[in-house]
């Protein structure tokens, strides 16, 4: 079996237009998407550029639009694409300024989260944490920053507002009783991401490769600034 492949490719200091190249390869048992793109650097072209790290779907460092859908090259498998798919167009992400190839340029994100603060500012006394608010926390918890749900979500075309990633943040922030920041972080949520700017569409919540919902917890934190 052939897996058809459309790639992005762009390298802005060779000062040419954006342009999609087209690579066959020979499928193998349990590629991924990932395993494709190191075939094309190795067979192909070595000037290729995208990211990778863990391999293990758990860094998030190798998210990319397949067929215009966010997903992590590193566990998205080909079969399915070569048996039901003509040809396979991959992209980087949507909403974010591309470096070469599929690299894009996450340093909003970055610096966001550090504005943002999104991590347990703690208290001076002992806490405890009663299971069904560890299960709470965890939901937040479990995201890996792939920037899936924030290159899928239409509203962050609006500058003002930050996004099912760092929601989903500030979510875990929130119900963590060892955080201690309750108004600094409704501060945040509200008037420094503009919460109630989210369209409910719930659009991040599919695409999310951890099955965070981050649509659902945006939700869950308006209850919590009514709260």
């Amino acid at each position: 079996m052939e897996l058809k492949i459309k790639v992005f490719r762009y390298d802005p200091q060779r000062d040419e237009a954006p342009e999609f190249k087209e690579y066959k390869l020979h499928y193998e048992e349990g590629m991924t998407f990932l395993r494709a793109f190191h075939l094309i650097k190795e067979k192909y072209d070595e000037s290729f550029s995208f990211r990778h790290f863990c391999r293990a779907g758990i860094c998030g460092t190798c998210t990319v639009m397949v067929n215009g859908f966010p997903k992590l090259a590193c566990k998205e498998q080909v079969l399915p694409y070569v048996l039901f798919s003509n040809e396979v167009v991959i992209e980087p992400l949507a909403n974010f300024e591309v470096i070469k190839d599929l690299v894009v340029d996450n340093e909003a994100v970055i610096e966001r989260m550090r504005s943002f603060r999104t991590w347990v500012r703690g208290v001076q006394k002992e806490v405890s944490i009663p299971p069904e608010i560890n299960r709470l926390i965890e939901k937040g918890a479990d995201c890996i920053l792939c920037s899936a749900c924030q290159s899928y979500c239409p509203q962050v075309l609006e500058s003002g507002y930050a996004g099912p990633l760092f929601f989903a943040k500030l979510h875990r922030l929130l119900a963590d009783p060892r955080d201690g920041q309750r108004e600094f972080r409704l501060k945040e949520a509200l008037e420094m991401g503009n919460l109630y700017h989210c369209l409910s569409c719930n659009k991040c919540n599919n695409v999310c490769p951890k099955e965070v919902e981050p649509a659902t917890l945006i939700r869950e934190l308006m209850v919590f600034k009514d709260g």
